[in-house]
């Protein structure tokens, strides 16, 4: 909750709000991800929010999917730079803050793993995460089609299996 509360100061102090629009199909396209993640992953959690102020799994997910990640992807992309110069900077100061985050939910008990995903696998995601956000934003298309084969691989390595549907 607290992290939901500083991404909207976040957004709100360096006036990101504006490049809402710009940017919503990528905020979908994240919010899509982390839907599906959950849809495939549901009865085999690699990983799991534990839930502080609110108690409620659930509840925990939404605030997540509907307030923490939009607001990194409007952050993140509002301030990406123009010249190639930088952007390794941005990805690397983006990466260290996810990381940095959830090392310290890991060491407060405010995530879980499961099944061989850790702290560190989550790092590895991030900084294919980051850049997959600035391709949507850029070649949506190529992102989509790069996700289905990053899914499909890291459902292979982890080994989630699939259920049939009802």
């Amino acid at each position: 909750m607290v992290v939901a509360v500083i991404a909207l100061a976040s957004v709100a102090v360096k006036r990101a709000w504006r490049g809402f629009s710009v940017f919503h199909t990528t905020v979908l396209y994240m919010m899509v991800c982390n839907l599906l993640y959950w849809f495939l992953t549901d009865d085999y959690l690699l990983w799991a929010f534990v839930p502080d102020l609110i108690p409620n799994g659930v509840i925990t997910e939404l605030i997540y999917m509907l307030i923490v990640f939009p607001c990194t992807v409007v952050l993140f992309l509002s301030s990406f730079p123009n010249q190639k110069k930088g952007r390794w900077k941005h990805y690397a100061l983006w990466v260290a803050i996810y990381g940095v985050s959830e090392f310290v939910y890991s060491v407060t008990g405010r995530i879980m793993y499961d099944h061989g995903w850790s702290c560190w696998v989550s790092l590895a995601f991030d900084c294919l995460m980051f850049p997959m956000l600035r391709l949507h934003s850029t070649r949506p298309g190529i992102a989509y089609i790069v996700s289905v084969f990053c899914a499909v691989g890291l459902m292979l390595l982890f080994r989630v299996p699939l259920r049939p549907m009802p």
